[in-house]
């Protein structure tokens, strides 16, 4: 795995908190169907395998961001200091925090090379409106990497 996809699964770890939950599919399988649907974008498209920055962008804007409530996450990454920032400035700073997981998650997939994604069985009670999803990523030849997604039932679910 190379640095780009360590730094996605960092992020992963410490900032996608929290993502829409489907009503009717579980979280576990929302989180590994959404994994499964960008691996195979990228092993289908030549364009994205080369490193295409648009092609990437795009994929990145259409498999993954719909499923990030940005102003939730940035608010949680900026702590006591969100409430010190005015309306403007809190809607810039989501702006930005968006804008730097489409470099993120941009670098990560230019930089795929066939690792593996597994995850762990859900522990989730019934009625729970938020779970984490436990997965490693499988490198050959190195330690694998634990993800963890940290999910919220949203909306009128």
């Amino acid at each position: 795995m190379n640095l780009p996809l360590l730094l996605v699964s960092a992020l992963l770890a410490a900032s996608v908190t929290p993502l829409a939950l489907a009503e009717e599919i579980p979280p576990d399988v929302l989180v590994k169907s959404i994994s499964e649907e960008v691996i195979a974008a990228v092993r289908h498209d030549k364009g994205i395998q080369a490193g295409d920055a648009r092609k990437i962008a795009e994929l990145v804007e259409a498999r993954i961001l719909p499923h990030f409530d940005f102003r939730h996450t940035t608010q949680i990454a900026m702590g006591i200091n969100w409430r010190r920032a005015t309306p403007e400035q809190q809607e810039q700073l989501t702006r930005e925090f968006r804008a730097l997981l489409v470099r993120t998650y941009s670098g990560a997939l230019a930089g795929y090379s066939d690792q593996v994604i597994e995850f762990r069985p859900l522990r989730a009670q019934p009625g729970d409106i938020e779970v984490t999803v436990h997965s490693q990523v499988r490198r050959s030849g190195a330690e694998p990497i634990a993800i963890e997604y940290d999910l919220e039932k949203t909306g009128s679910a």
